[in-house]
């Protein structure tokens, strides 16, 4: 069995074959059923017939087979849009409540030891930081203290300045990890 595309591709290839679609010109109905249209080189096409016994819903749903999925695409988008729109507003929040008590508001030094331990991360940072293969846990912390300018984890819970410097990171591979 193929191995079925990651769901970035899937879209993208969806997105790009509905906009080459041609879209319906006419539809014609006689005795036989509902005929679909469309404007061919020299002249009208017909591109499906649909027999009278075809159900109701069947025929609106190939009638409208490029507006319910343009629709859905557009749905997903705007999906998209909100959510990262809510994941700035969350991000903002961390801050401002960070700068108010003057500590970060999570555990940032217990993150950045998950995250040395994922071979994800650590792609990322032979790519993106310079951090020689082959790499381990142990590597990849001691290239992101070298990276961020600190002497040990344990202050990215306590320097706001170094927290910032994390977050920033974090960004940088969740940027990274989407492009790959």
């Amino acid at each position: 069995m193929a191995s079925r595309l990651p769901a970035r591709e899937r879209l993208a290839g969806n997105r790009a074959l509905i906009s080459r679609a041609v879209p319906l010109a006419d539809i014609l109905a006689d005795t036989a059923g509902m005929h679909l249209e469309v404007t061919g080189p020299s002249e009208p096409e017909i591109i499906c017939s649909l027999p009278v016994t075809c159900p109701a819903d069947n025929r609106e749903l190939i009638r409208r087979h490029i507006e319910i999925p343009a629709d859905l695409i557009g749905m997903l988008d705007a999906a998209a849009r909100r959510d990262a729109e809510r994941r700035r507003e969350i991000e903002r929040l961390r801050q401002a409540l960070e700068a108010k008590d003057g500590k970060p508001a999570k555990d940032y030094a217990a993150e950045c030891a998950m995250k040395c331990a994922e071979p994800a991360f650590m792609r990322f940072l032979i790519e993106r930081h310079d951090l020689p293969p082959p790499a381990t846990d142990k590597t990849a912390a001691t290239r992101v203290r070298s990276v961020l300018a600190v002497s040990s984890r344990s202050q990215l819970n306590t320097d706001p300045a170094a927290a910032a410097r994390w977050r920033g990171m974090v960004q940088e591979f969740d940027a990274w990890r989407r492009r790959g």
